[in-house]
């Protein structure tokens, strides 16, 4: 199966240098995000272009935009698309992408540290609609993506905090590792070698299972909950708090259906705590209108849905139950 090759970079100097050495400026364009390019210089020979991107600008109306950017400057499948910028963009560039002229070269820079250790990888992709979050979209896989931890300086402390909530997802699901060296040291988010270890627990997944039809549905180990609170929320709630909660949920419904040890949740919560992050959320809406946000969940099948827990660490469990089921176990936790 095609992988993405993951190259990783110490500042923005040296990744100005790997563009220049390695993509031609005539056969590559730039998307970058606007509030990334206001702090960050790239190199001027490259054809760049500034985007306007956040949640409510993740649609079909800048889509078209980004298609017209492509067809203006005779984007081809051999063009190198290169996109700067962190989730959101990363999202709709891939979905952009992968449709104009049914693909191009597609080459990710996240500049979140959420981005880096999932949105950038295992080419899922989309936008938002009336229907939902990321309702439509695709599977495409970046031809590269780079890492360049200079990037992670420029973010203030909740961005990193809900970016670590997708690292120590990681570690419940593939490397215990990463949950001594989160927990021992938060500071640590900045580090390559920890950066690698969770993007590494991501990438063999989707791997073996680019299309989500079995173990790449492990990945949303605290994701059905936390798209639902942000949703309840009218995305008030940011989705790195909102997964954040989902997965103390999930931990909570681990304990009672697989006996998993305590003290995984509480040094969670612990983590959480000290990180000033929600540990709790109060539905707003009610049970039946929850029900019907669930049932819109990409992952329903026959009206049921998997969902991810723990046996032990590292050993994360589909559990298939139907709405209903699913609805009391999350609000009775």
């Amino acid at each position: 199966m095609q992988e993405s090759k993951i190259t990783y970079l110490d500042n923005v100097d040296r990744l100005n240098s790997y563009l220049r050495k390695n993509f031609s400026t005539s056969s590559s364009v730039i998307f970058v995000d606007s509030k990334v390019s206001s702090e960050y210089k790239f190199d001027e020979n490259f054809n760049t272009h500034e985007i306007l991107i956040n949640e409510e600008t993740k649609n079909i109306t800048t889509v078209e935009k980004i298609w017209e950017i492509m067809h203006s400057n005779s984007v081809t499948r051999s063009t190198n698309v290169i996109c700067i910028g962190g989730g959101v963009l990363c999202d709709v560039m891939g979905f952009a992408t992968s449709t104009y002229k049914r693909g191009a070269n597609l080459v990710l820079i996240p500049t979140t540290l959420l981005a880096m250790v999932d949105a950038s990888h295992g080419g899922k992709n989309g936008v938002n609609n009336n229907y939902g979050k990321n309702q439509i979209g695709t599977f495409y896989l970046p031809n590269e993506v780079l890492v360049c931890v200079e990037f992670l300086n420029s973010l203030n402390k909740e961005e990193i905090n809900t970016g670590l909530i997708e690292v120590i997802k990681a570690g419940f699901i593939g490397n215990s590792k990463i949950l001594e060296l989160v927990y021992g040291d938060d500071s640590l988010y900045s580090d390559k070698s920890l950066l690698q270890l969770a993007i590494d627990v991501k990438t063999k997944i989707t791997k073996e299972d680019l299309k989500e039809s079995n173990t790449r549905m492990y990945l949303n180990f605290g994701h059905t909950i936390g798209h639902l609170i942000e949703s309840d929320s009218n995305y008030q709630i940011s989705h790195g708090q909102a997964v954040g909660i989902g997965i103390l949920i999930a931990l909570e419904i681990s304990e009672k259906e697989y006996n998993l040890d305590q003290s995984y949740r509480k040094n969670y919560m612990t983590f959480l705590n000290n990180s000033g992050l929600k540990s709790h959320y109060k539905f707003q809406k009610t049970k039946s209108e929850l029900i019907r946000i669930l049932s819109n969940d990409k992952k329903v099948n026959n009206e049921k849905i998997n969902f991810v827990l723990l046996e032990e660490i590292e050993k994360p469990i589909l559990k298939e139950v139907d709405i209903e089921q699913a609805m009391e176990l999350i609000i009775n936790e």
